[in-house]
């Protein structure tokens, strides 16, 4: 097949795109090996539009190349989720002072509609759901901001939203009512345009790695 194609640049993108959110949403084990077959089998492409998809997900950090050969989904340290959480903070801190200031005030529905999402998957107890419309509250947290490149580099980045894994529904309900509190909260202050709660309640918030994967 052509790989100029807009079939194989499609399927290039769906590989990276299926990737990118597994692993953006933590769905896969560190340390576990990306096999070319079982991949290419599971995102409905070819090996050609994985391969090269693995290689833009490598030069992004969000995987690792082997050391012999294939490659393989990152083992986070302590020191890895520290920073992670550092660059998450001070890039959406960067966007509540662009939301405070811009004029006129930019609309925050896409952030209450994240909300409103995130409380229905909880009550269905969808757990990937929850983490989904999470996820989906920050990434438009930061567009509410108005700069492009910013909302490109925070997408693209490999700043994965870390989560506590648990057995106990009841722990995982709590801490999902918790986040929706933060979350409600983050907005109100978004909304009197007051910055520095809006980042102390962002820092807090981040600060704390929400318990939402729940093992079923």
């Amino acid at each position: 097949m052509d790989e100029s194609t807009p079939n194989s640049q499609s399927q290039r993108e769906q590989a990276y795109l299926g990737l990118r959110r597994l692993l953006a949403l933590q769905q896969l084990q560190p340390g576990e090996r990306l096999r070319e077959p079982e991949w290419a089998e599971r995102l409905g492409v070819n090996r050609s539009a994985l391969r090269e998809a693995f290689a833009r997900l490598e030069a992004e950090a969000w995987i690792e190349r082997g050391p012999q050969t294939g490659y393989f989904v990152p083992r986070l340290s302590d020191a890895d989720l520290a920073e992670i959480s550092k660059l998450r903070v001070a890039l959406e801190c960067l966007a509540v002072d662009e939301i405070c200031t811009r004029a006129p005030a930019p609309s925050l529905a896409e952030l209450e509609r994240a909300c409103d999402e995130f409380a229905q998957f909880v009550r269905g107890v969808y757990a990937l759901g929850a983490i989904e419309a999470d996820r989906r509250f920050h990434e438009n947290l930061v567009a509410a901001a108005g700069l492009r490149r910013l909302s490109d580099l925070y997408r693209r980045a490999p700043l994965p939203i870390i989560h506590q894994r648990t057995t106990e529904q009841s722990i995982w309900e709590q801490a999902c009512q918790r986040t929706l509190t933060e979350h409600r909260a983050i907005i109100a202050a978004l909304r009197g345009r007051d910055a520095d709660k809006a980042k102390d309640l962002l820092r807090r918030h981040l600060g704390e790695h929400a318990v939402l994967p729940l093992c079923r």
